[in-house]
């Protein structure tokens, strides 16, 4: 082969890896202007401090943008989606500190799927508001956990019960919210969700036709909380209920997750 025809397969090659080389970079750049900007900020004084760990009870992320600002609080359930392609998910607050030495926000979550999207998919054994937890908690940085934030999307089957819903049928609910009223419809409310144990739905659930038949009237806050009543933070919430957990088959490849950390703090705790 001529000398000419071997630079000229060299040149050839180095156009090709450069272009590659060009998209990639416009891809990363593109992916890093188009990701939401927002502000986080930490609510009151630590109530804890272990180490250089302090912690919190709630994180405020104020986007720049002029949308509503979200709180991410301690038991507080939230949509997310852990990936492009990834279904949508529910995630519960279950820590939230602030590492002083690295200057970073963290926040351990247990994540709950619907059964149609675990491995072994959903069976006739599922109810329909069951929902099921992965068997370790993830600890990841809240600024990642508020990118993963979604609203419910349509389709997404979880819970035939809805708060709104009972409220807009009977005077009386179960539900005891801790703001006033809202639609669904109303611009930027999001829609809440609550994820309680089996035992607590059954009660829940067994309250619930007890008020609907008119069996219990009238009862103040305290009484309704004794008897299996829920507080939630908004009207408009579902209420699902866990039972069984599973190993997430993917979740440990993903590059937001604190592998390391989150089975630090689950030995600690």
């Amino acid at each position: 082969m001529h000398l000419s025809s071997i630079l000229s397969l060299i040149a050839k090659d180095l156009n090709t890896y450069l272009n590659k080389l060009f998209l990639l970079f416009f891809k990363y750049t593109f992916a890093k202007i188009s990701e939401p900007v927002f502000a986080l900020s930490l609510w009151g004084a630590p109530s804890c401090l272990r180490g250089s760990f302090a912690f919190y009870k709630s994180v405020s992320c104020e986007a720049l943008a002029g949308a509503p600002a979200l709180v991410w609080k301690l038991g507080e359930f939230y949509y997310v989606r852990c990936g492009p392609q990834e279904p949508v998910c529910i995630a519960e607050v279950t820590l939230l500190w602030e590492d002083l030495a690295q200057r970073h926000l963290l926040a351990s979550s247990r994540l709950y799927f619907l059964p149609e999207d675990t491995p072994k998919g959903r069976t006739r054994e599922h109810g329909e508001d069951e929902v099921l937890a992965v068997s370790k908690k993830i600890v990841v940085r809240v600024e990642d956990l508020v990118r993963w934030t979604c609203p419910e999307p349509p389709g997404w089957k979880g819970g035939s019960q809805k708060s709104s819903e009972t409220n807009s049928h009977h005077k009386h609910t179960p539900i005891i919210t801790n703001g006033p009223p809202a639609s669904i419809e109303e611009k930027g409310e999001r829609l809440g969700v609550k994820v309680l144990s089996y035992p607590q739905y059954c009660r829940f659930r067994s309250l619930q036709r007890r008020i609907q038949d008119g069996v219990v009237l009238g009862l103040q806050d305290p009484h309704l909380l004794a008897l299996g009543g829920i507080r939630v933070a908004q009207h408009n919430t579902q209420v699902l209920y866990c039972r069984d957990t599973f190993n997430h088959p993917t979740l440990d490849s993903n590059t937001s997750i604190w592998t390391q950390l989150g089975e630090w703090l689950a030995g600690g705790t």
